[in-house]
């Protein structure tokens, strides 16, 4: 089990990726979080700019389809998509997990 994050250029793709996820049956559920702020250091300077970010848990083997759908659907404003291991979990929240996504 992994939770995923996809740090989106906006809500509204944040809400169709969200949509298309649980569709298909690629995530159990998803929190949309609204208007984080994302730095980086590019050479040095700081630069930042608003992200909407999207969490949700799946299985570790559906990252790779969840990742390539993402980039097949955005191929010029792709969300980073990354994935952490879930180390503990409520033993029917992984039932419920394990039953209600697709198959692998």
């Amino acid at each position: 089990m992994v939770l995923i994050h996809i740090c989106c250029q906006s809500a509204s793709q944040a809400e169709e990726i969200v949509d298309f996820l649980l569709e298909e049956k690629l995530v159990l559920d998803a929190l949309v979080s609204d208007k984080l702020l994302y730095k980086y250091s590019n050479n040095g300077k700081k630069q930042g700019f608003e992200q909407t970010l999207i969490m949700c848990t799946t299985k570790a083997l559906l990252f790779t389809k969840i990742n390539r759908r993402i980039k097949n659907k955005y191929p010029k404003s792709t969300p980073m998509v990354y994935a952490m291991p879930i180390v503990y979990m409520d033993q029917g929240q992984e039932k419920k997990l394990k039953n209600r996504t697709e198959k692998v």
